[in-house]
C-alpha cells in the first residue's frame, strides 16, 4: 500500500503539474504576502477636513481647537463658504467639511442644542465613518464641557487597539483576508485535484497506480494539499502575526488546529463539488461563488448579527466565519481560551461532515467514470517512458485505420 501510495502522489503532483502548483502554492501565498504589504501601513489617521465658520463666536474657536488636536482628524482648509469646501472635496482634497452655523453659540447658551452639518464625501465609506465618528466625539466631548472650566488647549487622544501595538491593518483586515484567500485556495485546490482525472480520463490509470485501492487513491490525491495549504497558511499567519503581541504556545495550537480545520472542511467542500458536477469547469465556478465573496459575510468588515436571517445562516455554514472567531478570540491572550475551544469543535464537527460527504461523492464518481470509461486498461512502465508512449502512439494508429 505504502508503494502505491507514494507512487500516486508522485503522479498527482509531480506530474508536469504547474497548474496545480500554481494554485496550490503561488496563488495563496503570493496573493497574501502582497496583502500585507498593502495593509502594512498604520490604521486611518490625519484625514483631511475643512470647516465653514458661519458663526465667528469663542465656542466655534473652541471647537476648531479640539478638531485640530484630534490623531483621526486634519483640518486642511478653513473654507469662506461652502461652495468652496464642496469644491475641495470633489477635488479629493478634502474627505469631510463641517459647518458652525449662524449663531450657534447664542444658541448653545440659551440651551438650544445646535445642529451642526458634516457633509463627506459619498466614495469612500470606511472613511468617512472613522471621520464622522472621531467628528462627533469631538463635538459631543466639548459640548459636555460648555458649562465646565475650560483650558485653551484641549486634551490630545492616542487611539491604541487591543493586541494591535502598532496600530496598523496588518492586525484587522490583512489577517482575516490571509484566511479567506486560503479559504479559497483550499476548495480550488480539491477541485483541480479531484476533477482532472476525470477530464483526462485517468481514473483508470491513477486507480492503477494506487494497486486498485480506492482509499490510497484518495488519501494520495488531497490529503497532501490539506498538509501543503496548512504549512503556508502558518507560516502566512505568523509572519502577519510579527506586527502583533506575541503568541504564546496555547494560542498558536489553538490557532493552528482551527486553520487546519479550515483547509479540511474546504477540501471536503470541494470534494463535494466535484463528485456532484463531475465537471472541472462547474465545481471550479462554484467554489468561486462561494469562497470568493466569502469574507464579506465572516463578520470582519460586517457584523453577522445585522444581517439578514438567511444571509446569517449562510455565514454559519462557512468554515471562514469560525476560524475569524478564533483568530480574534485568542488575540486576547488566555480570556478567549474557553471561547476558541467551542469553535474548534463545532469546526471539527464541520470538518468531519464535509470530509464524509466529499470522499463519498468522489468515490460514487470515480466508480462511475471508471464502470462507463471506454479507455482500455493502461499498463505503464515507469523505467521505459519512451516504450509508453510508442505504445500509445501505435494504439491511435490502430483506431485511425479501424475508422477508415
Amino acid at each position: 500500500m505504502l508503494k502505491g501510495l507514494l507512487k500516486t502522489i508522485g503522479k498527482i503532483y509531480f506530474g508536469h503539474k504547474i497548474v496545480l502548483w500554481m494554485i496550490l502554492a503561488v496563488l495563496p501565498v503570493g496573493v497574501s504576502v502582497f496583502m500585507l504589504e498593502m495593509f502594512s501601513s498604520q490604521i486611518v489617521q490625519h484625514i483631511p477636513i475643512g470647516i465653514v465658520k458661519q458663526d465667528n463666536s469663542q465656542l466655534a474657536d473652541r471647537l476648531e481647537r479640539a478638531l485640530q488636536s484630534s490623531p483621526v482628524l486634519d483640518v486642511k482648509l478653513i473654507c469662506h463658504d461652502m461652495g468652496e469646501c464642496e469644491h475641495a472635496v470633489i477635488r479629493g482634497d478634502l474627505q469631510t467639511f463641517i459647518v458652525f452655523p449662524n449663531e450657534m453659540e447664542r444658541r448653545a447658551l440659551r440651551l438650544e442644542a445646535p445642529v451642526i452639518p458634516v457633509y463627506s464625501s459619498g466614495q469612500n465609506y470606511l472613511t468617512n465613518m472613522f471621520a464622522t465618528k472621531e467628528i462627533r466625539a469631538v463635538l459631543t466631548d466639548v459640548g459636555s464641557e460648555l458649562f465646565t472650566a475650560s483650558f485653551e488647549d484641549p486634551i490630545k487622544t492616542e487611539i491604541h487597539s487591543v493586541g494591535n501595538i502598532e496600530g496598523n491593518y496588518q492586525g484587522f483586515l490583512a489577517l482575516g483576508l490571509v484566511s479567506a484567500m486560503f479559504h479559497l485556495a483550499a476548495m480550488l485546490v480539491a477541485v483541480y485535484v479531484g476533477s482532472f482525472p476525470l477530464r483526462d480520463k485517468r481514473v483508470r490509470e491513477f486507480y492503477q497506480y494506487a494497486e486498485r485501492s480506492w482509499l490510497t487513491l484518495g488519501i494520495a490525491s488531497f490529503v497532501p494539499a490539506v498538509i501543503i495549504l496548512w504549512l503556508e497558511y502558518m507560516g502566512c499567519y505568523a509572519y502577519t502575526h510579527r506586527m502583533l503581541m506575541p503568541m504564546g504556545f496555547e494560542e498558536f495550537v489553538m490557532v493552528s488546529t482551527a486553520q487546519l480545520l479550515m483547509v479540511i472542511c474546504c477540501v471536503g467542500a470541494g470534494m463535494a463539488f466535484v463528485g456532484v458536477t463531475g465537471v472541472m469547469r462547474i465545481a471550479t465556478g462554484v467554489s468561486g461563488v462561494i469562497g470568493g465573496p466569502a469574507f464579506a459575510f465572516a463578520g470582519q468588515t460586517f457584523p453577522v448579527m445585522a444581517m439578514p436571517f438567511a444571509v446569517r445562516c449562510f455565514a454559519f455554514i462557512l468554515p471562514l466565519t469560525h476560524v475569524l472567531r478564533v483568530q480574534s478570540v485568542m488575540l486576547l491572550g488566555d480570556v478567549g481560551m474557553v471561547e476558541a475551544w467551542e469553535i474548534i469543535k463545532l469546526m471539527g464537527e464541520m470538518a468531519l461532515f464535509w470530509v464524509l460527504l466529499g470522499s463519498f461523492a468522489m468515490l460514487l464518481r470515480w466508480q462511475y467514470r471508471l464502470k462507463h470509461d471506454s479507455q482500455m486498461p493502461v499498463v505503464v512502465d515507469d523505467e521505459n517512458p519512451v516504450a509508453v508512449v510508442h505504445s500509445r502512439f501505435k494504439k491511435l494508429l490502430e483506431k485511425i485505420r479501424r475508422r477508415k
